[in-house]
């Protein structure tokens, strides 16, 4: 699953950044995949997901419902097209 989808950052990389170079914060982990936050949606799921990895334990972050699939609700990337443009070109 991505974590973060802004840097297309997956659950694997997380934990290769956190078991196999040490990373033991968020900052570390972007520093690790040589990457900065952008929208900063992912900032409390790649928490969880390293304190978990941390503690030997599964990385079972919980999605937000109200949320898009990536969790940034659309933030991170511009929208395409204005509202009401479509009904005005029909």
């Amino acid at each position: 699953m991505y974590l973060c989808i802004c840097n297309a950052i997956t659950e694997d990389q997380v934990a290769w950044a956190v078991r196999e170079r040490g990373a033991a914060s968020v900052k570390a982990v972007f520093e690790v995949l040589e990457a900065k936050p952008d929208c900063g949606r992912c900032l409390g799921a790649m928490a969880e997901a390293v304190l978990a990895i941390r503690a030997g334990e599964p990385v079972g972050v919980a999605l937000d419902p109200l949320a898009t699939p990536w969790g940034c609700r659309g933030r991170c990337r511009p929208v395409w097209g204005v509202p009401g443009e479509i009904a005005k070109a029909s």
